[in-house]
C-alpha cells in the first residue's frame, strides 16, 4: 500500500485550521525568561513589542486619568481658597488678629489635604509600571491563559495549550509545502494482542493462533449431529477456530530534553516548542501518550506544558540516565515506543558523577542495548556536530543501537513531528 505524505500533512493540517490562534502576547510571555513582572517590564524597556504596545496604551490612560483628577482637585483648591479668602478678611474686619487668622490658615485641614493630593498627583511617573503591565494582563488572567501570583506569572495548561497548537499549525504548514515523495506503508504498529473472540480457520493461519476451546466444543456438536459414540470424536478442519490478532495502534512517545548549559538560548527554544508541538499532536491519538523529560546530571519528568514554566538548571550531560527514565516508565507498555533524545554535548555524567567521555559512553551504548532488548526505538537528535557527538553516532550506528541525526534548531520541531507522522503509518485514519 503506497500513501503520500503530502496527503497525511494535509490531513493533519486541515485539523487544526479552526482551533483559535494563539495571541502574540501569550508567545511573548512564554519566551521571556524570568517571568517576574519587574523582570517584564525591564524588557519591555529595551524592545518593541506587542505586550509593550498594550501596556503603554494603559499607561496613556492612566496618564490621562491623571492628569484630568489633577485639574479637578486644582479647580477644587482653587474654589476653596476663595471660599476661604473671603473667610479671612471678615474675620480680619470683626478685629481679629492677623497672626491667630495665619494660623488658622495654616491648619486648615482640607486645604491640606487638597494640596498633598495634588502634589502626589503630579508625582505619578510618565513611563510604564507594574499597575501598567498587570492591567495589560488582565484579560489573559481572565481567560485562564495564565495565574499571576505574588507578582510571578506563571502559563497555565490552558494557555500553553493555546500556544502548542500555533507551533504545530506552523510546523504542518512547513512541512505540507514540501515536496513529499512516495513512500510505502507498512503494517502500523510493532505489538499486537488477540481478540477474545475466534472464527473459522483459513487457510494461511497461523497454527499458534488456534482457539482449542471453541475448536473441540465445534468437533463435539459436529459429533453429536452425526452420533459419533463417545470416545470415538474426530476432528475435522472445519472443526478449527483461530483467534482474530488485534495489531497495537498505540504509541508510547518519550521526549528527553538536555537542559545542560550548552543547551541556553535558541537550542532549549526550540526544544521546548517541539515538546509542546508533539503534544499537541500526539493527544489527538488518545492511546498515545507522551513524557517529557529534562535532564542534564539529574533528570526530571514533568507534565509537557509545565515545560513553559520549568527553570533550566544546566550542569553536566548524564544522558544514560535520562535514557533509563524513559526506558522503566514504558517497560510494561504494549505498541510502538518512540525515544526522541535531543542535545548538543557528548555524555560525560554517571548517577550524578563526572566520568569522561568514553566512560559514558560505554554506558550509553550498553543502555541502547537495554532500548532494543525493550523494543525502544532510539532516536538521538544531536544540534551540534563536534567530533565526539559524531564519535558516538558512529558508534551507535555500527553497532546497529539507533538513530543518530544532526540537525539545527530551526529544524528540530520538523524533524521530529515529520519522523513521528512517518513511525504511526496510517495517520489519516486518526485526524
Amino acid at each position: 500500500m503506497v500513501e503520500r505524505r503530502s496527503e497525511t500533512l494535509e490531513i493533519c493540517k486541515r485539523c487544526l485550521i479552526e482551533q483559535p490562534q494563539e495571541s502574540s502576547v501569550l508567545r511573548e510571555i512564554a519566551n521571556s525568561k524570568n517571568r517576574s513582572l519587574q523582570n517584564l517590564l525591564r524588557q519591555l524597556q529595551y524592545r518593541g513589542s506587542s505586550l509593550r504596545e498594550k501596556a503603554t496604551q494603559y499607561a496613556k490612560k492612566r496618564l490621562e486619568e491623571t492628569r484630568e483628577k489633577q485639574a479637578a482637585y486644582e479647580e477644587k483648591l482653587k474654589q476653596y481658597e476663595e471660599k476661604l479668602a473671603s473667610q479671612i478678611m471678615d474675620r480680619i474686619l470683626q478685629g481679629e488678629e492677623v497672626d491667630k487668622v495665619a494660623e488658622s490658615i495654616a491648619r486648615d485641614k482640607v486645604r491640606r489635604e487638597l494640596e498633598q493630593q495634588i502634589r502626589q498627583l503630579r508625582w505619578q511617573p510618565g513611563e510604564l509600571t507594574d499597575q501598567d503591565l498587570e492591567e495589560s494582563l488582565k484579560e489573559y488572567i481572565d481567560q485562564g491563559d495564565i495565574d499571576l501570583e505574588r507578582g510571578k506569572i506563571r502559563i497555565t495548561p490552558k494557555g500553553a495549550r493555546k500556544i502548542a497548537k500555533n507551533i504545530l499549525r506552523r510546523i504542518l504548514e512547513n512541512l505540507s509545502e514540501k515536496e513529499m515523495g512516495a513512500h510505502s506503508i507498512e503494517e502500523t504498529g510493532h505489538g499486537s494482542e488477540l481478540s477474545v473472540t475466534s472464527r473459522k480457520y483459513e487457510p494461511g493461519d497461523e497454527y499458534d493462533k488456534i482457539d482449542f476451546e471453541e475448536t473441540f466444543l465445534s468437533a463435539l456438536e459436529r459429533n453429536a449431529s452425526q452420533r459419533i459414540r463417545a470416545g470415538n470424536i474426530s476432528l475435522e478442519l472445519e472443526d478449527f477456530h483461530v483467534y482474530e490478532e488485534i495489531h497495537q495502534t498505540k504509541m508510547c512517545c518519550g521526549l528527553i530534553i538536555d537542559e545542560s548549559g550548552s543547551m541556553s538560548g535558541d537550542k532549549i527554544n526550540a526544544a521546548v516548542d517541539t515538546a509542546l508541538a508533539l503534544s499537541e499532536l500526539i493527544r489527538r491519538e488518545p492511546k498515545d501518550w507522551l513524557k517529557v523529560y529534562l535532564f542534564s546530571s539529574r533528570v526530571r519528568e514533568l507534565p509537557y506544558y509545565e515545560i513553559l514554566n520549568a527553570s533550566f538548571s544546566g550542569g553536566t550531560t548524564d544522558i544514560r540516565a535520562a535514557m533509563r527514565a524513559f526506558r522503566k516508565a514504558v517497560f510494561a507498555e504494549k505498541g510502538d515506543k518512540q525515544a526522541y533524545l535531543i542535545t548538543d554535548t557528548d555524555p560525560n555524567t554517571e548517577d550524578a558523577r563526572f566520568v569522561g567521555f568514553k566512560r559514558a559512553v560505554a554506558g550509553v551504548v550498553r543502555e541502547s542495548l537495554y532500548y532494543r532488548q525493550a523494543g525502544i526505538t532510539l532516536n538521538i537528535i544531536m544540534l551540534d556536530q563536534s567530533p565526539r557527538l559524531k564519535e558516538l553516532a558512529s558508534i551507535l550506528a555500527r553497532k546497529n543501537l539507533g538513530r543518530a541525526f544532526f540537525t539545527s534548531p530551526l529544524r528540530l520541531g520538523e524533524m521530529v513531528v515529520e519522523d513521528y507522522l512517518t513511525s504511526k503509518r496510517r495517520t489519516c485514519r486518526w485526524f
